[in-house]
């Protein structure tokens, strides 16, 4: 897979709503499954699922603390490339409120 194929992959795992929020619920600091469900109002079974496309994506990366994984994005990059679409948004409703 080329650049541009794995770039499509990580855009199209990044613009689905549920994920997006979990990227911006783990943004600072890492959350087990079950700490992301109760913040998002979801199952753990749902969270997980959907965990797995964002790690397949290398978008995030889990480490075990005892009995439970936490997850929390892979690298700078990804808080990056959140951050700018964040502000991009942010700057582009405010122009057209």
């Amino acid at each position: 897979m080329n650049k541009i194929e794995k770039s499509v992959n990580i855009f199209k795992a990044l613009g689905d709503l549920t994920r997006l929020r979990i990227v911006e619920a783990i943004f600072e600091d890492g959350m087990s499954v079950g700490e992301i469900a109760k913040s998002l109002n979801m199952t753990q079974s749902a969270i997980s699922h959907q965990l797995k496309t964002l790690k397949d994506n290398d978008i995030v990366r889990s480490v075990r603390k005892g009995k439970e994984v936490h997850y929390y994005l892979s690298d700078e990059h990804v808080k990056e490339v959140v951050t700018q679409v964040f502000n991009h948004t942010s700057h582009c409703w405010n122009e057209f409120d």
